[in-house]
């Protein structure tokens, strides 16, 4: 096992079979530089900027829990994010009139149709992720009829043909099928065809104490809502605070949830409060059945 120690920040790195784990093993965390083998491909290298992450200082008494290299909970972490005070715009452009939940708005384009609003946001993540890391196998995604969108299909040409319940794949490949505009064409497909009732379906439960990165919160439905879990905290008792995002209709930016309920805690929501009240927002309210991970 090697240590670094640098000012007040404590790491750990230690390798496993597994994957290696990064340790952040202190309650007092400094800035955190963005690994450089991390990608968001709908961004240049360059564009990045600030990281997700640094903006939200954990609650006095709490620190990053461990993630490992190359993860999922690694990668939204360190997700890029607007500077502050930055709007929630909606997709047509438009400032967004309600913005009493912006606690910070990641760096990621919304499209010009109302498409990608809170179950397309969620996709959207993990499979610019699963993108990022070429685990092009993991990416298919449920239609509402039940129908399972395959990205390595797409990739290798197979379209995909709607009409009315009916749905399959057609042979039609086209020049950019393996490069990014492609997989952004792949992503707008499922956007229209998919939403918090089929996600649901596609999901399993988690209990509370066992909360990570990458988790949501879901009601499935028409309308239904959900929300991703970006980051997870923890103080030395185990009990743990998170980090909330998403999108919502109209189409908009994603952003990270303020605590309205309790200001004073910023952007973090106590899992300690969800397991004895749920956690509510002045848009949706959230009990423990909700949570769900992929």
């Amino acid at each position: 096992m090697k240590s670094i120690t640098i000012g007040f920040l404590f790491l750990s790195i230690t390798s496993f079979a597994t994957g290696e784990i990064i340790k952040t093993s202190t309650s007092k965390v400094e800035i955190l530089t963005r690994p450089v083998y991390l990608s968001y491909s709908w961004l240049n290298k360059n564009e990045y900027g600030a990281s997700l992450i640094n903006r939200f200082t954990p609650l006095k008494g709490f620190y990053l829990v461990d993630v490992k290299k190359y993860s999922y909970q690694e990668w939204l972490r360190f997700l890029p994010i607007e500077p502050k005070k930055t709007k929630i715009k909606l997709y047509n452009g438009k400032k967004k009139f309600l913005q009493l939940l912006n606690a910070g708005v990641v760096r990621m384009d919304i499209g010009t149709r109302d498409l990608q609003q809170c179950a397309d946001a969620v996709i959207r993540l993990r499979a610019e992720y699963l993108y990022a890391s070429k685990q092009y196998n993991q990416i298919h995604f449920n239609y509402t009829s039940g129908f399972s969108a395959q990205y390595l299909k797409w990739r290798a040409g197979n379209k995909i043909a709607v009409n009315g319940n009916k749905v399959s794949y057609y042979y039609k490949p086209k020049s950019n099928d393996k490069n990014y505009s492609g997989f952004k064409s792949y992503l707008t497909n499922v956007f229209n065809y998919a939403g918090t009732y089929s996600l649901n379906r596609e999901l399993k439960t988690r209990k509370p104490d066992n909360i990570l990165a990458g988790d949501v919160l879901i009601i499935g439905g028409f309308p239904g809502h959900v929300i991703t879990v970006i980051a997870v905290s923890k103080n030395k008792k185990g009990e743990k605070a998170v980090l909330l995002a998403q999108s919502y209709m109209p189409a908009q930016s994603i952003h990270v949830i303020r605590n309205q309920n309790k200001p004073l805690k910023g952007a973090w929501f106590l899992v300690e409060d969800f397991k004895k009240n749920g956690w509510s927002t002045i848009e949706w309210s959230y009990d423990t059945q909700h949570l769900k991970t992929w």
